[in-house]
């Protein structure tokens, strides 16, 4: 059974302070789990505990075990007690939240997506599984976006969160960084060059804006062209703008098309 000690540290953790405080964050539902604890122990995402029900753990058991990750069987009613889901599902984890130091080498030379004040939880999520898709390994997020250890982000990710590094900084000035010099800047806007004839060069570094506010003037001086995703409604009334994580899934299929 959870002890009302722990109990109380699951739902701490629905708040940044305390995910902070104890290094830790929840993962909810069987496939986030399972794609944690086979990245496990060599991956960052490091599961400290299991919370699962008999059934599940009579299927899965043996791969916690052989993972070497404690777990515990708990009943439905306890899962729900601890979940922040409105549909609890019958296995929740404890992980450490990893200390990531960004190699800005690495950054340099590889395909980033910057995001400005992402401030929607899911949307994050949603990203986050989408640059997935596509083998993309880095995103950096202004220091004012969604934390990336919200329940709605983790739950959003289906797993993904272990696997794409996640980095808070200073857009403007990571791209004066001298790793990041010569490197091809792109900016998202509603009015720009077509994606679909632009030739993107190799391992860019693409700008997103905010999900109302669209990108901020001050990263101008650093965007080599702006690009947009035309409409195709012809001239009837449509659709004012696309949802980021798609914006960002046609982005990412563009990038991986010229690469």
């Amino acid at each position: 059974m959870i002890s009302s000690a722990t109990l109380k540290l699951i739902r701490s953790l629905r708040h940044k302070k305390y995910r902070d405080q104890h290094r830790l964050y929840c993962a909810e539902g069987e496939k986030i789990v399972l794609e944690l604890v086979r990245n496990h122990p060599g991956g960052d995402h490091r599961v400290e505990e299991v919370f699962a029900t008999g059934e599940w753990l009579r299927v899965h058991g043996r791969l916690l075990e052989t993972a070497g990750i404690s777990y515990t069987e708990v009943t439905p009613l306890e899962i729900s007690k601890a979940s922040s889901l409105v549909n609890p599902q019958p296995v929740l984890a404890l992980v450490n939240k990893p200390v990531k130091v960004p190699d800005l080498r690495e950054l340099g030379s590889s395909t980033v997506l910057g995001f400005e004040s992402i401030r929607d939880p899911g949307n994050l999520g949603s990203i986050i599984r989408t640059v997935d898709w596509f083998g993309i390994v880095h995103i950096v997020c202004s220091p004012d976006s969604a934390d990336l250890f919200n329940p709605k982000v983790v739950q959003s990710t289906m797993g993904a969160i272990a696997r794409v590094g996640v980095h808070y900084l200073e857009l403007d000035r990571l791209l004066t960084e001298p790793e990041m010099k010569g490197k091809p800047v792109y900016g998202t806007f509603m009015k720009g060059e077509s994606i679909y004839e632009t030739r993107l060069e190799e391992n860019p570094l693409v700008l997103f804006g905010n999900e109302s506010r669209g990108l901020s003037g001050r990263y101008d001086p650093h965007i080599r062209t702006r690009i947009t995703i035309p409409s195709f409604t012809k001239g009837r009334p449509g659709t004012e703008s696309l949802n980021i994580a798609a914006s960002v899934a046609v982005v990412c299929s563009e990038i991986r098309r010229h690469s």
